[in-house]
């Protein structure tokens, strides 16, 4: 190195330093905790996002509340650089997956009030992902309280609306409006970056592509009649009818799974609901019928790919039965993504987690859906890596989903200085 490189280096190594003395356990749990505390299940995400907006606003960033929908506002910051380096985003959603009222949903993880035991922060949000948001921030505020100036600027979006939902058929309103419409609105009304972290859980591995998902449904008819009548031969019964198509879709699921395979993931195909009929008078024949599958993809493929290849089976159902080719549906098509590891995002982010932790960075495909797909779609090439996913012993290899949400705070304090040095890096660096 030449005697100014060393002393930018010594520079960047004594920011660091200062930066990092001001992330601890205490800060980063208080933080956590206060978010838990505030219930944000979707279409209800303003109490959080007046909470990051005043937090942001008190350590001295710009801030801002875009309107999203009607009392739905996205949480923006920005920490301004000198405007000459790159830019950084950290973003995350606010909304969890479920409202905490949920009666088969039972133990601490559910419900939208943090406990603290043993190191462990449990709660609704505490996993997804209000333990990325607090890394994230407590991270951008370590970089204001040591007074240092970078290159380029710092973003925080805070936004609504990710879980994966949608209004369909009678389940209208607000709180089904997820699957990225917050995140969407953040990059199409001028909240953008030279790169983006996304703080998902990923279990403190880098997530370099995500997989897509289709939702769709298949309908097939029958015949309105009278159950009485219903042994006559020219009544058809539509959920008999699916039973047997569902068959074929099964069929057809095995050789999808198997044919498609990224970075050693293969997709799946979900038979997620099922409806027909009237459960308050069994006296009428079934006269429809329909199954929702949940279809995820992988780089590669494309949403009329796979619409064509379930067409073939629908058709060739009608012929085989001499009947009408079932309908179908598509309601939800999230695009798979993937970046290049060469990205200077990738970069910073693989070098931070090595000198924070002194491990070699893992890369994944993340499997549920995720907002990195709309910022990357929008030219904000956009990485996911964040301090959840770690199981607490007592799950016994049991899901986040069934046993409730919880996170360990040391996974968060080493999340905030990963981010921290990531950005000092990336931010640090002159934009060419």
């Amino acid at each position: 190195m030449t005697h100014p490189e060393l002393a930018q280096a010594g520079f960047a190594k004594a920011n660091l330093a200062k930066a990092t003395s001001h992330i601890t356990a205490d800060n980063v749990r208080d933080l956590l905790i206060d978010l838990v505390d505030i219930p944000s299940t979707t279409g209800k995400e303003i109490g959080v996002a007046h909470y990051l907006v005043e937090r942001m606003r008190k350590s001295g960033m710009a801030t801002d509340l875009p309107m999203v929908d009607q009392g739905r506002p996205n949480a923006v910051g920005h920490l301004r650089g000198r405007g000459d380096g790159l830019n950084l985003l950290f973003t995350g959603h606010m909304d969890t997956s479920y409202s905490g009222d949920e009666e088969h949903l039972v133990g601490d993880g559910f419900k939208p009030k943090a406990v603290f035991r043993d190191g462990w922060i449990w709660g609704l949000g505490a996993n997804n992902m209000k333990s990325g948001l607090a890394s994230a921030l407590v991270a951008i505020e370590a970089i204001v309280k040591a007074g240092i100036e970078l290159d380029g600027d710092i973003s925080f979006g805070g936004v609504v609306g990710e879980i994966e939902k949608t209004a369909i058929e009678e389940f209208q309103g607000v709180e089904y409006s997820g699957y990225g419409i917050g995140s969407r609105h953040l990059v199409t009304h001028g909240v953008t970056a030279d790169f983006a972290l996304l703080a998902e859980p990923t279990g403190m591995r880098i997530s370099i592509a995500n997989m897509g998902c289709i939702w769709l449904r298949i309908t097939v008819g029958g015949t309105v009649a009278h159950s009485a009548l219903a042994n006559r031969p020219n009544v058809i019964n539509a959920i008999s009818v699916m039973h047997e198509l569902q068959n074929d879709i099964a069929a057809w699921a095995r050789g999808y799974e198997a044919a498609h395979v990224y970075m050693g993931e293969h997709p799946n195909v979900t038979i997620a609901a099922i409806r027909g009929g009237a459960p308050w008078r069994l006296s009428r024949n079934p006269y429809s019928c329909s199954l929702y599958l949940d279809i995820r993809t992988v780089p590669g493929q494309t949403v009329d790919a796979v619409k064509r290849d379930l067409r073939r089976v629908l058709r060739g159902f009608a012929e085989r039965t001499g009947t009408a080719e079932p309908a179908l549906h598509v309601y939800v098509s999230d695009p798979p993504t993937v970046l290049d590891e060469s990205l200077p995002i990738i970069q910073a982010l693989g070098a931070a987690q090595a000198a924070v932790t002194g491990e070699t960075a893992a890369t994944i495909i993340r499997r549920p859906g995720a907002d990195a797909v709309h910022l990357t779609a929008y030219g904000v090439p956009c990485v996911a890596f964040g301090p959840g996913g770690r199981m607490h012993p007592e799950t016994r290899g049991a899901s986040m989903h069934a046993f409730g949400e919880h996170v360990l705070v040391d996974d968060c304090v080493t999340a905030a200085k990963i981010y921290l040095a990531t950005a000092l890096d990336l931010c640090s660096r002159k934009a060419t």
